[in-house]
């Protein structure tokens, strides 16, 4: 499966999509570490939504009360919170807050793509001609939408634009994407629809920035066609097509087939390609498990399904391993990395100049097929000989730890694989939501456990829990929230915080036992693996 479009991943968070839709992009997400980092911010900004819009928590009692007194109604629609990721446009603060930046001098110097809010790529591409300015505008009910330039290259489509009112007063860029109001699609020659391994949208209040990546191979020349009928809260027609022509971006790009392959703690990884495009580097590479390794997982799996039940188990698995490592010089001076340790003062592994990736496995997820994936990183402005260094494999491991406690008891603290963490509470906590029903209240009851302490670095990742209650019963269990600061102790270790929710779990039980099923071992290469990018 490829990366989610963000209007299905937005769809998937929101719980718009049926139960298979669903299932499908849960699984594919676990084993995208991509998909993984979109899903972190959006969980920063809808923290800081919450905690800024929510209602006041009622009581358990508070629909039997009023309920009586109130009268069905017609609620109106709910606006879905559209969001972007991964650039300086968007500035993910401390708490979680979203802050948006306001480049007002960026059209006296050519637009967005030649500022500092975007990535160095955009900027690269903007000084080629792969980049156009478009200048076609639309207006009705007051409103003008603006294209105002389009990069169009072999690894991704982007185009900036703006919207005003009637007195030319820039507004809030925000366009929001769905079937019934607002439509943007790439089309061929033919008026057949694109292909697109991911969509992306984000703004910086002046501008609005959308962006196609990974666009079939097979596609040359066609237009990007906006229809939209709600802008700025207005009502109205607008039709834009953008004309698109790739023949200058494959003219510029290089393909360099480099088919190289390493057997490392049970994985065969294969280095397949590196596409020099304009405006990224793309490096194209495969994992797969050896046939004793997969098989060893896929046993432990079984037994581990067979004492709880499978959809506890196979829910959250990371059934695909996952790498770390660096993009190099000649000099060894390190250009890029992606998931890697790569400073001492940081208690998690870090990316830097990577724009984005993008995966899909052979198969179904829990099969452990081949994985395929596409990593790219901000090109060089001066073409150099590159290498590929691997450094780390994160490899899933079914686990066997538990502690058993009485939440009225707390706190707790236990010990395992490098960490020290304290299970400071268990709450339970009813929520009321507004729906269109006779009786016009949802109540959902979530049983939280909050966990604090300190680990070293590289230690493995608590990636899948599950409650038991003093009955025996178990229940499903979210990881909400995991997270590693750089925040350390008078041991050097690092601050790290667990978060964890069930929703199938009503009451807090007298004593209940947390049960650890799956974690990703970081496994550091004795030797690493470094690989030419070149002929």
């Amino acid at each position: 499966m490829i990366c989610p479009k963000e209007d299905e991943l937005l769809a998937y968070v929101d719980g718009f999509l049926d139960n298979e839709e669903s299932e499908q992009i849960k699984s594919h997400i676990l084993s995208c570490p991509y998909c993984q980092q979109q899903l972190e911010v959006l969980a920063s900004q809808d923290a800081f939504l919450t905690e800024t819009l929510k209602t006041p928590v009622l009581p358990d009692d508070f629909a039997q009360k009023i309920l009586y007194q109130v009268q069905p109604y017609q609620q109106k629609k709910k606006r879905k919170w559209k969001w972007g990721l991964g650039t300086a446009a968007s500035i993910l603060l401390a708490g979680g807050v979203l802050a948006s930046v306001h480049p007002s001098f960026a059209e006296l110097v050519g637009g967005i793509f030649t500022s500092d809010y975007v990535d160095q790529g955009l900027n690269i591409a903007m000084d080629t001609e792969i980049a156009s300015p478009i200048d076609i505008a639309v207006t009705d009910a007051g409103i003008t939408l603006h294209v105002e330039h389009v990069i169009a290259d072999t690894s991704r489509i982007a185009l900036s634009y703006s919207i005003t009112n009637s007195k030319g007063k820039r507004l809030d860029p925000f366009l929001e994407e769905n079937h019934e109001a607002n439509t943007i699609t790439l089309l061929d020659q033919n008026g057949k629809e694109v292909e697109v391994g991911g969509r992306g949208w984000r703004n910086t209040n002046d501008y609005g920035i959308f962006e196609f990546s990974s666009v079939d191979e097979n596609f040359r020349e066609g237009i990007i066609r906006i229809e939209a009928t709600e802008i700025a809260g207005k009502s109205g027609n607008w039709l834009v097509e953008v004309p698109v022509d790739l023949t200058a971006a494959y003219a510029k790009q290089k393909v360099v087939i480099i088919d190289k392959t390493i057997e490392e703690a049970g994985l065969e990884i294969n280095l397949d390609q590196v596409n020099y495009a304009t405006s990224t580097t793309d490096i194209t590479y495969k994992i797969q498990y050896n046939d004793k390794t997969k098989k060893e997982i896929q046993e432990a799996i079984k037994e581990k399904e067979e004492q709880f039940n499978k959809e506890i188990v196979s829910t959250f698995f990371p059934y695909n391993p996952t790498i770390g490592y660096r993009i190099e010089n000649e000099k060894g001076e390190v250009l890029g990395y992606h998931n890697v340790y790569e400073r001492e003062d940081r208690g998690h592994a870090v990316t830097e100049n990577m724009i984005g990736g993008i995966g899909q496995w052979d198969g179904e997820i829990d099969e452990m097929g081949i994985m395929t994936n596409t990593d790219s990183f901000i090109p060089e402005k001066e073409p150099e000989e590159l290498y590929f260094v691997l450094d780390t494999i994160y490899k899933p491991k079914v686990s066997n730890f538990s502690v058993t406690f009485k939440p009225d008891e707390l706190p707790l603290t236990f010990e395992y694989e490098g960490y020290e963490l304290t299970i400071i509470s268990v709450e339970r906590k009813v929520d009321y939501s507004l729906q269109k029903s006779v009786i016009p209240f949802d109540r959902q009851v979530t049983v939280e456990l909050s966990m604090s302490g300190y680990a070293n670095q590289r230690v493995p990742g608590l990636v899948e829990w599950a409650i038991e209650d003093d009955k025996g019963e178990s229940y499903l269990t979210y990881n909400s929230g995991s997270t590693t600061l750089d925040e350390t102790d008078s041991k050097g270790r690092f601050k790290h915080e667990e978060q964890l929710s069930s929703y199938e779990l009503q009451d807090i039980p007298e004593e209940m036992t947390l049960h650890l099923i799956a974690e990703t071992v970081p496994i550091k290469l004795e030797k690493e693996w470094r690989v030419p990018l070149f002929e």
